[in-house]
């Protein structure tokens, strides 16, 4: 190939020099990394900002200045001078920024409560943060991170709010009453005490009221516990019906028995649901610290030993911790696991006592009275285990096997004797009462006519409506109801009104006063007269003296009971009677009638 005589071939183009080349490469990447640095910084979603070491803002951000309330980085700069000074709600969250900078050179995650600088609208921000320094390792500048927490506050405060707040009630839940009371026994020189408190008939309201009538109750009595401590304590529920007030302050003696008597008397007060009146109630155990115990743990062990006391004792009381409680209390539960499998081990027994005509000595009814046959320490009365079967949740139990051995043991008895069996508050109010008594009639096959159930205002007392229904199923079976204890409640005679009791008991306590104190026998006389009017049967008890049971059958009393005609005595002791009588006129304790005084004797 030619080439044309007057073609000039390019000039080849200069060779680069290997430095040039390094350093374009240089610059190159340094572009490229700012840029990339500048893409970071202007669609970052967090706010970053470059400011002073007197907090003079020098660059930020457009998240930062739409955080802060301004339209660009220019507004922001020109308008917020010295942003950290007059930024922080809590000046005082300034001043620890500054010492973590100067000490640390940094900060990490700090949130804090901050102004929008432009509306002044208070948010939540957590900050992160750092010295830029020179080649000589001086701070020149603070950069920084900055997001929007509010909502993480809140959501913290929410789930904070939810663990030391009960929902229902508004008082302060059991995790912040724990650590409240770590807290203060951490303290011995301030001290503090502790009132324990549990509801008495809370477990009835629920179960047949239904839990909206329980939850009630439940913000009524919180109402009342934070009106006694005026704040000058922490009230919180523990779970269900439990209780507690806990005061700063070393307590000994008659200031925490008065305030113990103030929480009772406040509880006994009734509570109004669906336009009836519930009567509650409540127990109370108190300790206090360091008195009765070394920490928190043993205070609050302590308490619950008194307010399990003050239930056995019986209910609406209170008790004052001492260290016999502690050796009562392991006593008790070893009691209890022993009650529980004495009702299936055929320990418990039934001993009666006669109910008599007062002219003939004539027996008319027995009352059926449950015995303990314990195997090491012998025949206990009622007085030594019912509490306990109550506290534990047994009286069901107890009252179910109550009736069902009662029937079997009457028909054994002459057709005309009737049989009476006390019946708990607890166990009226069971949903199966009435179940449990058609199933026991018509297994025994007694009478319904000479079963006669016994129970107490109490029970009507927590539900009148409840009372409303369970009575008449149980009269609508044929069974016989009297009211024991007449006298000592609330309401009795709006009760003789409202309920067909068959029978009425004149209270022990009014007989045994008769002649003591004329109010007694203005009230023995009263019921009496009573009884006549409305075609009631009235039994008088605890009768122990002649002289009582004259005056009350010139009185027109005519059932009358008592250690006068006979102590409580086990069914064959019974039998045996009626057979040395022969079946004839039952007169337990004499033949002769109560005008014969002689024979009395």
């Amino acid at each position: 190939m030619k080439t044309h005589p007057n073609y000039q071939a390019d000039p080849a183009p200069p060779l680069l020099s290997a430095a040039r080349v390094q350093k374009e490469r240089r610059v190159g990447a340094r572009r490229s990394a700012e840029a990339d640095y500048r893409s970071l910084f202007e669609n970052a979603v967090c706010g970053i900002y470059r400011d002073a070491l007197d907090g003079t803002p020098v660059r930020c951000n457009p998240a930062l200045a739409a955080l802060n309330g301004y339209a660009s980085e220019a507004e922001y700069i020109s308008a917020v001078s010295g942003a950290h000074g007059a930024w922080y709600v809590n000046p005082a969250r300034g001043a620890q920024f500054r010492e973590l900078m100067l000490s640390e050179g940094r900060v990490r995650d700090f949130v804090s409560e901050v102004y929008r600088h432009r509306s002044r609208e208070k948010f939540w921000i957590t900050e992160n943060a750092w010295h830029v320094r020179d080649v000589d390792g001086n701070p020149i500048f603070i950069e920084g991170t900055i997001q929007d927490a509010t909502e993480r506050i809140t959501t913290m405060a929410i789930v904070e709010r939810q663990a030391n707040i009960d929902s229902l009630t508004g008082v302060a839940s059991r995790f912040k009453f724990m650590n409240t009371l770590h807290e203060q026994s951490l303290d011995g020189a301030e001290g503090c005490a502790l009132f324990s408190i549990d509801l008495d008939r809370f477990k009835e309201v629920n179960d047949t009221l239904g839990h909206a009538a329980g939850d009630f109750v439940l913000c009524r009595t919180a109402e009342r516990l934070q009106a006694i401590a005026d704040g000058q304590g922490l009230v919180a529920r523990l779970g269900g019906d439990e209780f507690a007030l806990l005061l700063p302050g070393i307590y000994a003696g008659a200031p925490l028995k008065n305030l113990a008597a103030k929480i009772i008397s406040a509880m006994r007060e009734p509570v109004q649901i669906n336009g009836q009146n519930l009567m509650v109630g409540a127990s109370v155990g108190i300790a206090s610290f360091p008195l009765h115990a070394e920490n928190d743990e043993e205070l609050l062990a302590n308490a619950d030993l008194a307010l399990y006391s003050a239930k056995l004792a019986g209910r609406s009381g209170f008790c004052l911790f001492d260290a016999d409680l502690r050796m009562a209390g392991q006593h008790n539960k070893a009691l209890e696991n022993e009650l529980r499998a004495a009702i299936v081990g055929g320990e418990l027994e039934l001993h009666y006592q006669p109910i008599v005509d007062g002219s003939t000595g004539a027996v008319q009814c027995f009352e059926a009275l449950m015995r303990w046959n314990h195997k090491s320490r012998g025949l206990l009365m009622p007085s030594q285990f019912i509490p306990l079967a109550e506290e534990a949740g047994l009286m069901t139990d107890l009252g179910n096997w109550a009736i069902s051995r009662a029937c079997e043991q009457a028909v054994v008895l002459p057709e005309h004797i009737k049989i009476a069996v006390n019946v708990s508050p607890n166990q009226f109010r069971s949903a199966n009462i009435s179940s449990t008594l058609r199933r026991v009639l018509a297994e025994t096959g007694l009478d319904p006519a000479r079963l006669i159930l016994e129970i107490t205002e109490s029970v009507i007392l927590t539900s009148e409506m409840i009372a409303d229904r369970v009575l008449s199923e149980i009269q609508s079976l044929g069974v016989q109801l009297a009211l024991d204890d007449f006298g000592t409640g609330y309401s009795s005679l709006s009760y003789l009104q409202r309920y067909a009791f068959n029978k009425v008991k004149i209270d022990r306590t009014f007989v045994a006063g008769m002649f003591e104190k004329k109010a007694n026998f203005a009230i023995v006389r009263a019921i009496l007269g009573i009884g006549r009017d409305l075609g009631i049967g009235i039994v008088a008890e605890g009768i122990e003296k002649i002289e009582q049971a004259e005056a009350l059958r010139d009185e027109g009393c005519v059932l009358m009971q008592g250690y006068l005609f006979g102590r409580p005595k086990a069914l064959n002791e019974i039998v045996c009677d009626l057979a040395v009588q022969e079946l004839a006129e039952i007169q337990i304790t004499a033949p002769e009638t109560l005008g014969q005084r002689r024979s009395w004797r």
